[in-house]
């Protein structure tokens, strides 16, 4: 098996499973690549498929209900084990504020920790018109993925469209953003430059990452190196941090003709813009065939806190967050959830307000 199979892509409901896919179709080499849903239409885009409560929903979906769809994963889930044969890093993509996306990656999470393997998570937040509804259940699982995930992502659809009105459009922005980000990871192993992050390499980066925030830009012609930085400076998805920068992950990706002091300038100014005392590590693909005349860089900054042990969910450590540690004999229970959040935090801290001591 290729170094590159020990990486697998998971898709999960069906705005996930329609990402999944445009990030596999993106690539030019195959991506092991497996969809899981409750909806049984998810599994007509062609790549290998669970469905999801079977017994329970029949394939009819989950119906926008979080709970539901948790506890038809709970009595499925083994279902995906022999599409992780071999698996050493998971790439989960999914969407939040419905049924399937939020309490199905849960499962999946928890089920990915218990075989030993660490997972990332690419997740799309609902648009502002969506309805608070959307935003409440999003915002209620995102601390839960973010808990369970080895390293997460979460971006808002608002912020990936907003390069055009056209609906169309938008979305095929928005995908193509995701797509580059997430066959980063591929291209590294399978396409490695002369500045090389291996596959065990970048598994042990990711499975102690925590949470991150994450940009691509694509630039032609002269001073194409400078001109990416300073679009990466302007990024509204690198923007808005609530914690130091703990590590940054950097890719050039570039035909024959990238130079060392286009690699220096890229380098030196993300560091100097991101971190200059963040643990950094940079790599390099050189691919003529897909970047010819082209540099594309992608930069993944993560935030401090999120030291974990591979494959296993993190811990919430914080005196101010509910965890393990203050919830007594009930720390062994699942968390109770309504309406998307876990009613088992406290209010403050459910509906982001901040306290003056």
């Amino acid at each position: 098996m290729s170094s590159s199979r020990t990486m697998v892509l998971i898709g999960v409901g069906t705005s996930g499973c329609r990402l999944a896919h445009r990030v596999s179709a993106s690539f030019d080499s195959a991506i092991r690549c497996l969809n899981c849903d409750t909806d049984a239409v998810s599994g007509q885009l062609g790549q290998d498929f669970v469905l999801l409560g079977g017994n329970r929903l029949a394939g009819r979906g989950a119906g926008g209900d979080i709970v539901a769809a948790r506890m038809a994963v709970e009595e499925s889930v083994g279902g995906i084990d022999p599409n992780l044969e071999g698996a050493r890093l998971a790439v989960i993509v999914t969407s939040l504020g419905g049924g399937t996306g939020g309490g199905a990656t849960l499962e999946i999470l928890k089920h990915l920790a218990s075989r030993g393997i660490p997972s990332i998570v690419f997740a799309t937040l609902p648009f502002a018109f969506e309805g608070e509804d959307r935003q409440r259940n999003s915002r209620g699982i995102m601390r839960m993925i973010e808990d369970a995930a080895n390293a997460s992502f979460f971006v808002s659809m608002d912020r990936l469209t907003k390069t055009t009105d056209n609906m169309k459009a938008a979305f095929a922005a928005a995908e193509a953003t995701l797509a580059e980000s997430i066959t980063f990871f591929w291209r590294l192993v399978e396409s490695p430059g002369y500045l090389r992050l291996d596959a065990e390499r970048l598994r042990h980066v990711l499975s102690r990452a925590g949470r991150g925030r994450f940009a691509a830009v694509t630039i032609q012609g002269d001073g194409r190196a400078d001109e990416a930085v300073d679009l990466l400076l302007r990024s509204e998805n690198l923007a808005g941090g609530t914690a130091a920068t703990r590590s940054i992950l950097c890719g050039i990706l570039a035909g024959d003709d990238l130079r060392l002091t286009e690699v220096g300038i890229v380098a030196n100014g993300v560091r100097k813009a991101f971190g200059e005392t963040a643990q950094f590590e940079l790599a390099t693909v050189n691919d003529e065939y897909a970047f010819a005349g082209r540099l594309s860089v992608v930069v993944m900054l993560f935030e401090a806190g999120g030291d974990t042990e591979p494959g296993k969910p993190k811990k919430v450590t914080s005196v101010l967050a509910p965890g393990a540690q203050n919830r007594g004999r009930f720390h062994n229970s699942e968390s109770t959830l309504w309406h998307g959040e876990n009613v088992d935090e406290p209010t403050y801290l459910r509906k982001n307000i901040t306290l003056d001591f």
